[in-house]
């Protein structure tokens, strides 16, 4: 076996209100507390405003929104992931951020994306089995181009 077949895939865990995801930490940029954000007409809910990330200007979304969730601005502070894809960054508002842990494909139940039937299927990376908590795996970089059909809305 080669060295990095041992290594795994470290994770990022948070928590969108009461519900944990994780995400490939490769795909977060960085952990800031929530930044001061201007609204700008936009016709999608999530979509919150534009920051300025130390001189840089980003988009801001609610992830418990985009998620088709309950927002995650009910909980104060939060924090804000940052995430780059291809020239966009992006700053996603969560509750908070938990741990960091380190994954491998084995451990990684793949099965049918309607098993989160929130998340477009492009974005469910599969779960994983932690202790009692069942932890869907999200990319946040293909949640970033996802088209918003996709994502049902909470009732």
């Amino acid at each position: 076996m080669k060295g990095s077949d041992l290594e795994g895939t470290r994770y990022i865990v948070f928590r969108v209100n009461q519900e944990y995801y994780a995400s490939p930490m490769l795909s977060i940029k960085e952990i800031v507390d929530p930044l001061p954000y201007c609204q700008v007409p936009n016709f999608h809910d999530y979509f919150l405003g534009l920051a300025n990330l130390r001189g840089q200007i980003i988009g801001v979304i609610d992830l418990g929104l985009r998620l088709g969730k309950a927002s995650s601005l009910s909980e104060d502070p939060g924090v804000m992931l940052i995430c780059e894809d291809e020239g966009t960054t992006l700053g996603a508002l969560v509750s908070c951020v938990e741990s960091a842990l380190t994954l491998q494909a084995a451990e990684i139940h793949v099965g049918d994306a309607s098993i989160s039937s929130s998340l477009p299927p492009e974005v469910y990376l599969g779960v994983v089995q932690l202790k009692e908590r069942i932890l869907p795996l999200v990319s946040l970089v293909q949640l970033l181009h996802a088209q918003d059909s996709n994502v049902s809305r909470a009732a």
